[in-house]
């Protein structure tokens, strides 16, 4: 196995506990992520469990699995699509810094997270280096 996808692996992982973490503990999800559950709209540690647990868990956890049991070309495979979301995510964070300075995209906590999701995608897309070069 190529180091590369060692550091593939990693992000992966962490991106399947967050998952995990958030499909049993979505008062933990919902601390993350700064948002609420709304008592007047029923359903929101369900919108939790789902698209902050389950969603990330098994996402993460099946580019993990074909990652680890798969040629190097089809770990890129496996990979990219995982990597190219986290940056997705940096990108609607830069976003709202620019868009959303009336309500809040100012944060300092905002910076912290892109750098977080710029990491893991970086991570994630790791076994596209071993065929550069």
């Amino acid at each position: 196995m190529h180091f590369t996808e060692i550091i593939a692996l990693v992000g992966l992982g962490i991106g399947a506990l967050l998952g995990l973490g958030a499909l049993f503990a979505p008062d933990w999800a919902a601390g993350v992520v700064r948002l609420k559950a709304d008592p007047e709209k029923p359903g929101g540690y369900s919108e939790f469990r789902a698209t902050y647990g389950g969603l990330l868990l098994l996402t993460h956890l099946t580019s993990f699995i074909l990652v680890l049991h798969s040629p190097a070309s089809i770990s890129v495979v496996a990979a990219l699509p995982m990597a190219m979301g986290w940056f997705g995510a940096a990108i609607g964070r830069t976003l709202s810094m620019v868009l959303d300075r009336d309500k809040g995209g100012d944060a300092k906590i905002i910076p912290i997270w892109m750098s977080t999701e710029i990491a893991l995608g970086l991570a994630i897309a790791a076994p596209i280096l071993q065929f550069l070069g």
